[in-house]
């Protein structure tokens, strides 16, 4: 089998096989075996039927049908396996050369007009079937194969992108490197112990910082009669700024029984439009209030802490805990640096049809993450000053960004022949219950019962092991995080649309960074988690 391969741009392809003759005989005689194996034919035994009885028994024109669908989808498969070339939509087969290049163009032209509605709404990633070209539905069609000759056929199909991919042998990465000081070390002691602070009774007449004030306290809008609001009961650690900071500082060097009466403004970008921009007063009467105290700093506050004996032991425990953190952080600048380079530099050229169903994709999950924040498309274009149109730019240039990381991605890895092992799996998925704070078990019975969240998990082990892979070959050089973050900051802005997280509205599909730095990964929702994420700790902040 002879297999030529001419590219037309847009991941469309023609693939010309041609079979000579021994293999067009070959696969009549083989055939015609199976036939006289099935037997069936009195007065013959299995195997032992005569050809021409056969010819008898069975349609000849028949058979060389069967040899044909046979022949040419067999070929068709192996061709596209040797090539490494993935069709995204159904093979169909022509006889003879292929034509030029013109003939050919017009040909897809035309085939994109009269495109069936239903082949249009096939799933892209459908695996598709190969089948013969047929005219008419009266008459059989007219088989172009012929016993004992040679026989050439093609096919022109959109194939998935091959990317070509960059030279990683030269690539040089920089890790930013930060040591941990002893300066660190003791703030992070002394958040320990701010959070572990008691409540004392005072003898003083005065609020001082970090007291906890206990007070009834309304919030007057302009134009709103201060007599007609009901107070509300507030706790408010002063100097925490967890309360609006223009009544925290207010209260400092007043008592028990004290009004206090502070003025302010409410931010421009409030969440609230009826608040935002709006001038108000806060009016709290102190009912009563506290100190707090720190716990000592002693070898029963480090066994407090966990399994330390001692606060030095406390102290070298924070130390590797930093440490570890900081060389985490490095590792994800590094990953982040190596895909940034494959997403400049791959160069793959997509299909349009292609390129829209993925925008089309990511635009439907903009829509569906806009409505559960209980907003329409129409109306954040509004908030974000742009229209529908641009939306839709936004989300292809984004859904390009993913689709350019992706097959560059597993690419690469076939490549080098990356290969995911049980115990791979297995790794990736305790990762993925301490990060989604379920159990292990129930995690295996998710990828159990659910293919689409075990493909996940596949994938992102496949891809936590490449990179590692990559990392493990190229060349690493060390430079002090300070002049890291100097030169990124220098470096031009990379393109970045704005998109709903810009607003405090739900988070884009696609987003560059991001996407360089992690896998699509299955966090808890894709595992249909039992238990109910805690939500963090909100401010506090009237209205």
């Amino acid at each position: 089998m002879d297999v030529d391969v001419r590219e037309h741009g847009g991941s469309r392809v023609t693939l010309h096989v041609r079979l000579d003759e021994t293999e067009v005989q070959s696969a009549f005689d083989r055939t015609y075996q199976r036939l006289s194996d099935y037997g069936g034919i009195k007065g013959f035994r299995p195997g032992k039927v005569p050809r021409k009885i056969l010819e008898r028994h069975y349609d000849p024109e028949a058979v060389r049908a069967l040899i044909y669908e046979e022949l040419v989808t067999e070929r068709v498969e192996e061709a596209m396996s040797q090539q490494e070339l993935r069709p995204i939509e159904q093979v169909h087969i022509e006889a003879g050369p292929p034509p030029d290049e013109e003939e050919l163009l017009a040909e897809t032209i035309k085939s994109g007009l009269v495109r069936d509605e239903e082949d249009e709404a096939e799933e892209i990633a459908e695996e598709p079937e190969v089948a013969a070209e047929t005219e008419g539905d009266d008459e059989p069609p007219e088989i172009p194969l012929v016993e004992g000759e040679a026989f050439e056929f093609y096919t022109t199909v959109t194939v998935y992108p091959r990317p070509t991919l960059p030279d990683l042998t030269q690539l040089k990465l920089r890790r930013p490197v930060a040591e941990v000081t002893d300066e660190e070390v003791e703030e992070r002691i002394e958040q320990l112990r701010r959070v572990q602070m008691e409540e004392v009774d005072v003898d003083r007449e005065q609020i001082e910082q970090g007291d906890v004030v206990i007070a009834d306290v309304k919030v007057v809008l302009e134009g709103e009669d201060a007599d007609e609001i009901e107070p509300n009961e507030e706790e408010i650690i002063v100097g925490e700024h967890e309360y609006l900071e223009d009544i925290d500082q207010a209260l400092v060097g007043h008592g028990v029984g004290d009004i206090v009466d502070a003025e302010f403004q409410y931010a421009e970008d409030h969440p609230d439009e009826e608040l935002a921009g709006r001038s108000a007063r806060i009016i709290a009467e102190v009912r009563s209030f506290s100190g707090r105290q720190l716990p000592e700093l002693d070898d029963d506050f480090a066994r407090e802490q966990g399994n330390y004996e001692s606060v030095e032991e406390l102290r070298a425990g924070i130390r590797e805990q930093l440490e570890e953190a900081r060389e985490a952080e490095a590792r994800e600048e590094l990953e982040a640096q190596l895909l940034r380079h494959l997403l400049q530099e791959t160069k793959i050229d997509f299909p349009e049809e292609f390129l829209e169903e993925a925008a089309e994709h990511t635009f439907d999950a903009l829509r569906d993450d806009l409505q559960r924040m209980g907003m329409s498309v129409q109306e954040f274009a509004e908030a974000t000053d742009r229209d529908e149109q641009e939306l839709r730019e936004s989300q292809r240039a984004r859904a390009e960004v993913g689709l350019t990381l992706h097959f560059a991605l597993d690419a690469l890895a076939r490549e080098r022949g990356i290969e995911v092992t049980d115990e791979d799996v297995q790794e990736e998925l305790q990762r993925i219950a301490a990060e989604s704070g379920g159990d292990m078990e129930f995690v295996q019975q998710a990828a159990a019962i659910q293919p689409d969240f075990a493909e996940e998990v596949q994938d992102r082990a496949r891809r936590r092991k490449l990179i590692a892979d990559v990392l493990a070959s190229v060349e690493i050089e060390d430079v002090p995080i300070e002049e890291y973050e100097a030169d990124r900051a220098e470096e031009p802005a990379e393109a970045e649309e704005p998109g709903p997280t810009d607003e405090g509205e739900p988070a884009d599909e696609v987003e560059e960074t991001e996407q360089a730095r992690q896998a699509e990964s299955p966090e808890a929702s894709n595992l249909d988690s039992r238990d109910g994420a805690e939500g963090d700790d909100q401010e506090s902040e009237p209205r």
